[in-house]
């Protein structure tokens, strides 16, 4: 191989390993870990502490490239067929920035 040809390999690999590094996705609340991340976080409590339904909307993303779904609070409250939230929760999961899941999680009646 020319030399000319190596550097060029070279360079175009560095890059590549630099933008694979780069574009790993990761939970936005604290505390999270690189390697893998399993946390809930409280938003918000009302009047009381739990309700006797339970509803989760989620947002998948995959390698920090692609990012889908719906984590709003609305399609929690549809999912469980809520009418009044008691608790507002998230829940973050991540594993090596290959994959990750934020979760909004609801209770109330």
């Amino acid at each position: 191989m020319r030399r000319e040809t190596r550097v060029l390999t070279l360079a175009l690999m560095l890059m590549m390993s630099l933008m694979l590094l780069t574009s790993c996705g990761f939970v936005a609340d604290k505390p999270f870990g690189w390697v893998y991340t399993d946390t809930k976080v409280p938003v918000y409590m009302g009047t009381a502490p739990t309700g006797s339904k339970f509803g989760r909307a989620c947002i998948h993303s995959f390698f920090g490239a692609i990012s889908i779904g719906d984590g709003s609070i609305e399609t929690a409250m549809k999912d469980a067929g809520l009418r009044g939230v008691y608790t507002i929760n998230k829940e973050n999961l991540n594993v090596l920035g290959t994959y990750t899941r934020q979760c909004t999680l609801v209770t109330g009646d």
